[in-house]
Formats: structure tokens, C-alpha cells, sequence
């Protein structure tokens, strides 16, 4: 390859083609989508509002921003004042430093002295931005002669009295008292003048929003001029709790204290305690949560609302559970086994856990609440009779019903002789729907389920003839057992009793009846045949085709043996 060409004019042109390509492709390839939102074209839209309070030592304008135009970028907005006090003309803007939001406006003037009583002056709301000015519609106002020494940051209940003293003589007449921006009819509260027109007086209103501050003004009734407002109190409005509809739970029970009133919305200051544990104030409150871990049965129960501190006229109390509710369904039980039982409802009284039999611990889960179904899982213990115990922070328990506790018993075994494959019959300490296993010369040799308490039977595995020690274990959960006691049993040698018919064609029927011959196969000269019946008492075979006519000794045995089982027949078979 000739290097120089790569100087060459031609070269350096492919070269920036290539270049521009691949620039070009990762340009467009990475280029992310971009979504233009139009400019939001409506204007911004602002309402004046009447004054909150239009006393002359409590000046409160009040606009309603109803549209915020969000790409208008403000640059000042406030209220502009115009009118003639006296013989002083005013006109004054007040700038709110505030970022300005959609929705209700209030400012308190600072200067509201130079505003002469029962003159109207004329307001607006403005908003300048780079776009230019909008404003309100012109409002007038007037200043009243109503003297007032309005109460702040007031906390208060319901039901709870106010007094505000200042200058009330026959307000009644021209004024009402309402707990709202607005002054429909229910918002209009009750009020009495008292100390000679000095004070009124006024108790804070059912139905009030529990949990938010509320303004308390006297509106002029006339509806023709200028609304007269004047704010005589502000309160924050505390929680009141109703009363439990009973005093008596169980550990898991939830606990319901509704407001006397409106919802307390999201307020931290509102919590119920029971005992020295306090909680946030909710419609689920579990007992559980408050006295986990708290000793006793009884607690103080009430609440605080950031005010006050309620303690309830009664303590809380915790159901006790019934000694008489615990009965064990067996009539008794093997050690380290699971059971069914009735009683006390676990998650009722915090007994997860705590549970003990005869000093071991023991396991006590329940189905369910309402038939209070359930099992109990006991240790190794010794033969007994034990209560269920159950001890925690609030209760101790004894079940006055008590656990008998019997490990497997022999008392007898029939046949005490027989074949294999033979049913033997043992009884004694034995439980309908258990599981045991028999032990021959300590070997697992078969398994059996319990049909009928105090019986069992078990099928006696191919073993070698002899004389055997055997016993019965039940099957435990906890992973340990006690083994049963030992009785003798013989197992005897497989026999045959007779072969018929001695004398047959091939293809013919053949019958061997004996003891003990299950699992066996038949042969014929040492020649395995094909089985039609197999039984531990009774082998059913045909004479194969291929086999010569002649007189053949039929022998049985069992190849999964470790030893030599043949059993023969004393009688030949003649095949002719």
C-alpha cells in the first residue's frame, strides 16, 4: 500500500465526507424530543374584595387573585388608594413583597390612621408586569367608628366563651357577628353585649373545622353601602375527643375516640395516650401499639390537643382470658406432638410466644377467632397431665383443663406368630390420625395410620424367619420420641401347602397356596414365570409354551433378599 496517497488531494476530501457523516449521524441520533408549550395567552384576571376589617386601628384589604397568568413575569403588585381625607388628598400604593399566588389576598395597612372615619376612599388591585398593568375594578371603602381591641392567636374549644372589649353600643342592630369570609346565615353566630356596652361576648360555634384557625368579624347588615367589617378575634380551634363507647378491650382491638365535630386535619398537637405511651390521633388506633410494652391491665387513657391534657373519667382495661376456654380435643396426647385444641384467641391477649406445657415451650396458633379452633404443639415430656400456661407484660394464665400427656404402650399383640405378610393387631396407648412406625430388632420395618383409638395394625414386612423384639414410635414434630415398650413377635418361614392340578398340559393354570408368600415368584426348573396372581397367600401362574413335557419341582423365593429364601414344593409338576 502506498502510504503517500493519503496526502493526496482526493484523499483529504473523502476524509471530510466521512467526517460530516458521521457528525451528522450522532447529531440526529442523540437529539432528544422536544415538546413546545404554547404561551398561555388569557390575562390575569384579579378581583377587589371588601375590606376584612375596616376599623381605624385594624385596616384589612382583601383581593382574590381568580387567574394567574404563568408566564408573565411580575415585577411589583399591591393596592392602590385613592381619595380625600379631610382636606389631605391620598393616594398611596401599598407593595406586597410577598411572591404573588392564585387565590384570596389579605394585608393589614400599615398607616390606617390617616384614613378619616366615615369617609369613602376608593381602592384597586394592581399587578405590573413587562407585559403591562392589569388591574381590578375600582372599590370603595369607608372606615368605621367601631372601636375594637381584637383578640389574637387566640386557642380556643368548642363551646369555649370569648369576651373582646371595645365599643359595642347598639352594634346589634347594625352589625352581625359571623365566623366566615362569607356572611350567609350560617355562618352568623349569636352574640351579647355586656359591662355597658364596653365588652361583647361570644361562645365558639358548633360545626367549626377543628384543627384550623378561624377569623371572628362584625359585618354591617346593610347591603346597600360599603360591607363594614371588623375583625374581633382570631383563634386557633383545639380538638375535643368524644368519650369510648366502652372501657373494656382486647390487646389487638382498635380503638375509636371520633371528633365532637369536622375532621382535625393532619394536626401533630392532637394525640391520644394510653398509659405513658402518646400516638398521633387517627381512626385506627390499635391498643396493641400503646401497651406492647407496658405492664398492667388497667391504664389511663385521654388525649391532648396542644392545649389541654383530657384524661377519660374511666381507665382503659384489658378482657382477661377464661381458665374454663382451653379444652384439648384428644383424650391424651403423646409428647412432642401437635394436637387439636379450643381456647383463648392468641392475638387476643399477646399470648405469640409466651406459651408454656410442663415448664417446656410450647406452640399455640389458632384458625380462627370465632370457632376458636386451633392446635397446640407440646415438647418431650414425660408421661402427665400438665395446664397450658401463658404468661406476658398483662396476664398470667393456667388452663384449669389440663393436657394429658401419654407416651406410645403395647398392652398386646395379635397373631404373636406369623408369616410375612401377614396383618398383626397391636393394642394400647394409640391416637386415631397419628402416624407410628414398628421397630423390628431396632430397624423402621413398616408405617401405619391409626384407624381406631387404642388399635393399630401394621403389615409384617419380608423378613428372615426368627424370633423378634419389636415397638412401636409415634411420629413427632418436634423431631423427638419416646419409643414404645416391647412385646415378642415370630415371624415364620414361608411355606407351600399344595400345587394344583399336579398333572397339566403347557399353557395350562397352575396354583400355589401356602403362608407368607407375598413378594415371592414361581419358578419351574429354576425358570422364573410370569405371574397371573400374586397373594401372600395364594401364587397363580400358566405353564409356558416352550417348556418340554416331563416332571418339574416348583420352588418360590424372594430375590431381594440378602440370603437364600427358596422354598420347594414336596410334589413334582408333570407337564404332558
Amino acid at each position: 500500500m502506498n502510504f503517500s496517497n493519503l496526502n493526496s488531494p482526493l484523499s483529504k476530501l473523502r476524509t471530510r465526507h466521512y467526517i460530516c457523516c458521521v457528525l451528522t449521524f450522532l447529531l440526529f441520533s442523540c437529539a432528544k424530543e422536544v415538546i413546545i408549550v404554547p404561551p398561555d395567552t388569557n390575562a390575569t384576571e384579579v378581583v377587589i374584595l371588601s375590606p376584612e376589617s375596616n376599623t381605624s386601628n385594624n385596616l384589612i384589604f382583601s383581593a382574590e387573585v381568580r387567574y394567574l397568568n404563568n408566564s408573565d413575569s411580575i415585577q411589583s403588585h399591591g393596592f392602590i388608594v385613592d381619595g380625600i381625607s379631610g382636606e389631605t388628598y391620598i393616594k398611596k400604593e401599598y407593595s406586597i413583597s410577598t411572591p404573588l399566588k392564585a387565590g384570596r389576598i389579605t394585608f393589614k395597612v400599615p398607616d390606617p390612621e390617616i384614613y378619616k372615619e366615615g369617609t369613602y376612599f376608593l381602592y384597586k388591585y394592581f399587578i405590573n408586569t413587562k407585559k403591562g398593568m392589569y388591574t381590578s375594578k375600582l372599590n370603595q371603602f369607608v372606615v368605621s367608628n367601631l372601636k375594637v381591641q381584637a383578640k389574637d392567636n387566640l386557642i380556643m374549644a368548642i363551646g369555649e366563651t370569648v369576651t373582646v372589649d371595645g365599643e359595642f353600643t347598639n352594634i346589634e342592630k347594625n352589625y352581625d357577628l359571623v365566623y366566615s369570609y362569607y356572611t350567609y346565615e350560617e355562618f352568623k353566630i349569636p352574640f351579647e353585649i355586656i359591662n355597658a356596652g364596653k365588652s361583647i361576648r361570644f361562645q365558639i360555634p358548633e360545626g367549626l373545622e377543628q384543627g384550623n384557625n378561624v377569623t371572628f368579624r362584625l359585618v354591617s347588615k346593610d347591603q346597600k353601602g360599603p360591607q363594614l367589617a371588623a375583625i374581633v378575634a382570631n383563634a386557633f380551634i383545639v380538638a375535643k375527643l368524644s368519650l369510648p363507647s366502652t372501657y373494656s378491650y382486647y390487646f389487638n382491638d382498635v380503638v375509636n375516640l371520633p371528633y365532637t365535630t369536622k375532621n382535625y386535619y393532619d394536626n401533630n398537637g392532637l394525640q391520644v395516650f394510653i398509659g405513658n405511651v402518646f400516638l398521633k390521633h387517627s381512626e385506627y388506633l390499635r391498643i396493641s401499639d400503646f401497651i406492647l410494652h407496658q405492664k398492667g391491665k388497667s391504664f389511663p387513657m385521654g388525649y391532648t390537643n396542644g392545649r389541654d391534657t383530657v384524661t377519660f373519667p374511666q381507665p382503659l382495661n384489658l378482657i382477661e382470658p377464661d381458665p374454663n376456654d382451653f379444652i384439648v380435643k384428644p383424650d391424651y396426647v403423646h409428647p412432642g406432638t401437635t394436637f387439636e385444641v379450643s381456647g383463648p384467641d392468641p392475638a387476643k391477649f399477646n399470648f405469640y410466644g409466651y406459651v408454656t406445657v410442663g415448664d417446656k415451650r410450647a406452640y399455640y396458633l389458632q384458625e380462627g377467632s370465632a370457632s376458636k379452633k386451633g392446635e397446640l404443639s407440646i415438647g418431650d415430656l414425660p408421661d402427665g397431665e400438665y395446664p397450658m400456661e401463658m404468661t406476658n407484660y398483662h396476664f398470667s394464665y393456667k388452663s384449669n383443663n389440663k393436657i394429658k400427656v401419654r407416651k406410645v404402650n403395647i398392652s398386646s399383640i395379635s397373631p404373636s406368630a406369623s408369616y410375612t405378610g401377614d396383618i398383626i393387631t397391636l393394642k394400647g396407648l394409640f391416637i386415631k390420625g397419628r402416624s407410628y412406625t414398628l421397630e423390628i430388632d431396632k430397624t423402621s420395618a413398616a408405617y401405619s395410620s391409626c384407624t381406631t383409638n387404642g388399635e393399630i395394625t401394621f403389615e409384617i414386612p419380608l423378613m428372615k424367619a426368627g424370633n423378634y423384639q419389636v415397638k412401636v414410635q409415634h411420629f413427632s414434630e418436634i423431631g423427638s420420641t419416646r419409643p414404645s415398650n416391647t412385646v415378642s413377635l415370630e415371624i415364620k418361614r414361608t411355606i407351600i401347602n399344595s400345587i394344583y392340578p399336579l398333572r397339566a398340559k403347557s399353557g395350562s393354570l397352575i396354583t400355589i397356596e401356602g403362608n407368607g408368600m407375598n413378594g415371592y415368584k414361581a419358578q419351574i426348573a429354576d425358570v422364573e414365570v410370569r405371574h397371573t396372581l400374586s397373594q401372600n397367600n395364594k401364587i397363580q401362574f400358566k405353564i409356558p409354551d416352550d417348556l418340554p413335557k416331563g416332571k418339574y419341582r416348583i420352588n418360590i423365593s424372594d430375590t431381594a433378599f440378602d440370603f437364600d429364601n427358596t422354598v420347594s414344593a414336596t410334589e413334582y409338576l408333570e407337564i404332558y
